[in-house]
């Protein structure tokens, strides 16, 4: 039984020791060394969050943003902690392959679980201006810009704001005026067929009086 529990010991010193080292690796910027250290990690403790969240960074870092996706998703099976930063990651990883529909989602999810998360909500207007969602997004860049009026992307996200307002209002004038060139088309419709039958009518009331004159004609024999 001691012998036992020796091995168990060791194994989880081992395991400790790596993603410690994986750790540290990581906050150096040395992501290849530290990806090593955390898929040995991850082996030993396949219930730990924060290795699945390393790995899906430093894929991100190492440019293979699929394999990124892969480890995140796996991730999330046994998040709870950091769940939010999960949703957050797979979102950008999905934003850089495109996917704007998918990301806009990751990034919504982030900001339902942490609400204070400004990056998920940069992240999301960014999302949504790609999809062309202009009022989702311009709401999302003024909350962004309410909970981190620091940001040092202030303004330029400001000039954003006010193009995005800029272009609803010009396309509330569009929609407007295409309203007004509907009814005046109608109306001119209308007015055709008013025309029309008030040229009915006066055919027929011609036709009406040729034919008095015609019966007021004697016809002799």
């Amino acid at each position: 039984m001691a012998i036992i529990t020796s091995l168990l010991l060791s194994l989880l010193l081992t395991a400790s020791s790596m993603l410690g080292e994986g750790e540290k690796l990581f906050l150096e910027n040395k992501p290849q060394e530290a990806e090593i250290m955390l898929k040995e990690a991850l082996l030993e403790n396949p219930e730990n969050e924060k290795i699945y969240l390393y790995l899906g960074i430093i894929y991100e870092q190492l440019g293979d943003p699929q394999e990124a996706i892969r480890i995140l998703k796996r991730g999330l099976n046994v998040a709870k902690e950091y769940k939010h930063l999960f949703y957050l990651n797979l979102g950008n990883n999905l934003f850089g392959q495109e996917e704007y529909s998918l990301a806009e989602e990751m990034f919504a999810e982030a900001a339902n679980i942490d609400g204070k998360l400004e990056s998920a909500y940069l992240n999301r207007a960014n999302s949504r201006l790609k999809l062309e969602k202009m009022e989702g997004a311009l709401a999302d860049y003024i909350f962004y810009l309410r909970i981190a009026p620091n940001s040092p992307q202030r303004e330029e996200i400001e000039k954003l704001i006010a193009l995005l307002k800029a272009f609803l209002s010009t396309e509330e004038s569009r929609k407007q005026d295409e309203i007004q060139r509907q009814k005046d088309l109608l109306n001119q419709v209308l007015n055709s067929l008013q025309n029309a039958s008030e040229d009915t009518r006066n055919l027929s009331a011609d036709s009406e009086q040729i034919e008095e004159e015609y019966d007021e004609i004697d016809i002799e024999d």
